[in-house]
């Protein structure tokens, strides 16, 4: 769901205004109302009004999608309950306590996006939403947001409570999920331990079920009454119509000859976006109705276009004679879906409505995919630096998800597994090879599961996932990757140190030094601490004697050194000490892994300003303040 843009704040008291302000000024959109007894306008947002604030909701409602009251939630109540018309048509409704503690959706909290919206006030103002909606508390998942959310129709809506409810009771619900495009598998995220999914009837176990969440822009035939009784339909905005007609077609013909060819082949209207064809058909009266009455966007190509689109099924030399083309309808489909491949080939028809004839195909437009069967994925997660409370939320819920976990036991603490559910199969990585790993991805993947490979710290250093990747590639394994916290920025955050300090460091390098695996030319910690930046220095620690001997080409003897063993982990070791040191302190307390050095002045440095938050400095979000010394601060404005 999208960010209204179109809101009211409305404050009744000082106070109020007060938070009003403050809010308009963070979300840098919205009008606020507000009594005229406070005086003029400050900003031409602010729209004072006279008399009752009960005699401006009409209007109100009228005109914006987000009402955000400043008062107390029986007075908002009172004051919208004589304008409810329909969840559908309503505007979102907020109330906001004065003090900004908390944020309360009072109004259209699914639909309306009231619920949506509380989360991003109370971001803005520091305060707690208090989500009441069940669907939201309980199941997290709710059936009438899917339509605003992906963009599908929903077929017999008045469905939409009943299939709530059943989420809200915990009762056996099923999701069957055919088409879909990334972002919109259901199955990506975390359902809940009611509801089952499947890519087909089929696949789904014997079960009844309460309710059927059925995803698809096919017309399934349900033979069982009862169970046909409970599915909810949702059509994805999958298909691209492609029309070719004889001249001076209606509407009304048009339209029987599409149901004719959609019932034929089995496809469901409500899932057409789009409807192609050729440019001399831009202006066939029948065709253009025929789209605006459903909504479709329209898409004409001229005849050489057409002709040079691969994968047309049913060519005609007739077609190519009269208009240039061998054919209209199954190009423009495919043009327009942006792929090669039909769903539906050419069909010729006629109707009992007029004498002229019309053809119709279709395909599926793209990044919409059919999915028939189970398919496995990779995920490789960044573990972070060791606390499993720095895993990313998005990690967790990965790992939530995942039949297999790969870790590497060395790296990862017991901790950050408690994440997976207790039916996941664990493989500790340490004693095995690369070939060993894939072996294990490709069998779990093959198999239809969803495998998490936890690499310490984050994806992008040090974590060998290229190779693995390249393999994956190799066998066309879907894989996707979520980044984590690095050990250099936990280390900065045990240090409290900011490692780009205002006029001494602006440049941070992440580094290793050359052991067994060599440095590539230029990149010898000799030449990287000529750049006098803040090094992070990993993997190195068993070279610590040759990493000082190198770094005291640039750096001076005196300069601050952490030294930094498993970081974040319940028996971290950090060691603060001067260049000269390094190699001794790192010998007395006998480190040699998961140890982290890092070189430079910004350790413990608490000097110079940045003149990001300095009165004299005016950006997009703060205009310059003028002091008693500023020498415009005197002068006189017109």
């Amino acid at each position: 769901m999208s960010i209204p843009q179109n809101i009211a704040l409305i404050a009744v008291t000082r106070r109020g205004l007060e938070q009003a302000r403050r809010l308009r000024q963070r979300l840098t959109y919205g009008d606020i109302y507000r009594p005229a007894r406070y005086g003029p306008p400050q900003d031409t947002w602010e729209q004072p009004y006279t008399g009752a604030l009960a005699a401006q909701i009409a209007e109100l409602f009228t005109h914006y999608e987000q009402l955000v009251f400043f008062l107390a939630t029986g007075a908002v109540t009172r004051l919208i309950a004589p304008h409810l018309v329909d969840k559908r048509r309503d505007p979102g409704v907020l109330s906001v306590d004065e003090a900004s503690h908390f944020v309360i959706p009072v109004l259209s909290g699914h639909q309306g996006g009231a619920n949506a919206f509380a989360r991003t006030v109370a971001a803005c103002l520091g305060a707690t939403p208090v989500i009441t909606t069940a669907s939201d508390v309980i199941s997290g998942l709710s059936p009438d947001l899917l339509t605003d959310a992906y963009n599908w129709v929903v077929e017999q809506p008045e469905r939409l409570k009943t299939t709530a409810m059943a989420f809200v009771n915990q009762e056996p619900v099923a999701i069957v999920q055919e088409v879909g495009s990334p972002g919109s598998w259901l199955n990506e995220r975390e359902l809940p331990a009611h509801v089952s999914f499947a890519y087909s009837r089929l696949q789904l176990p014997q079960q009844d079920f309460q309710s059927i969440l059925w995803i698809t822009d096919r017309m399934v035939a349900v033979d069982d009454e009862r169970e046909a009784a409970r599915i909810l339909w949702y059509r994805p905005q999958s298909l691209v119509l492609g029309v070719g007609c004889e001249r001076g077609i209606t509407l009304e013909a048009l339209e029987e000859g599409l149901d004719t060819f959609l019932r034929q082949s089995g496809f469901a209207k409500a899932s057409i976006a789009a409807l192609a064809s050729l440019d001399r058909k831009a202006d066939e009266a029948a065709m253009v109705a025929l789209a605006q009455r459903h909504k479709w966007q329209t898409h004409f190509y001229t005849a050489a276009e057409l002709s040079q689109v691969a994968g047309m099924q049913r060519p005609s030399r007739v077609v190519e004679r009269c208009v240039g083309t061998p054919g209209v309808a199954e190009p423009a489909a495919l043009l327009a879906a942006g792929v090669d491949r039909l769903l539906v080939e050419k069909h010729v028809l006629s109707s009992t409505a007029a004498p002229q004839r019309m053809t119709f195909a279709l395909a599926r437009a793209t990044p919409f995919a059919e999915r028939t069967s189970v398919t496995g994925k990779v995920t490789f997660v960044g573990a972070g630096p060791g606390d499993p409370e720095l895993l990313t939320l998005k990690a967790q819920h990965a790992l939530a998800q995942a039949d297999v976990v790969i870790y590497a036991g060395s790296l990862i603490p017991p901790a950050v597994l408690q994440h997976a559910p207790a039916t996941a199969v664990l493989h500790d990585s340490a004693p095995l090879t690369l070939e060993e790993v894939l072996a294990i991805m490709l069998a779990a993947v093959r198999a239809g599961k969803r495998v998490v490979r936890l690499q310490s710290g984050d994806l992008s250093l040090y974590s060998a996932i290229q190779e693995q990747m390249a393999r994956l590639d190799a066998e066309n394994v879907p894989y996707a990757a979520i980044p984590g916290i690095s050990a250099f920025q936990a280390a900065a955050a045990a240090l409290q140190s900011e490692l780009t300090i205002p006029e001494v460091v602006q440049t941070i390098i992440l580094t290793r030094g050359a052991g067994q695996t060599p440095m590539p030319a230029g990149e010898s910690l000799a030449a990287l601490a000529a750049h006098r930046a803040s090094l992070c220095i990993f993997l190195s620690a068993t070279l610590s004697r040759r990493v000082q001997e190198q770094l005291l080409t640039a750096y001076a003897p005196e300069t601050p050194v952490a030294i930094l063993y498993r970081v974040s982990w319940p028996d971290e070791k950090i060691i603060v000490t001067e260049l000269r040191y390094l190699h001794r302190e790192i010998r007395r307390h006998k480190l040699t892994r998961t140890t982290l050095i890092l070189v430079g002045e910004a350790i413990g440095a608490r000097k110079n300003r940045s003149r990001l938050y300095d009165t004299t400095h005016a950006h997009i979000f703060r205009t310059r303040r003028r002091g008693p010394n500023d020498s415009s601060f005197h002068r006189t404005t017109c």
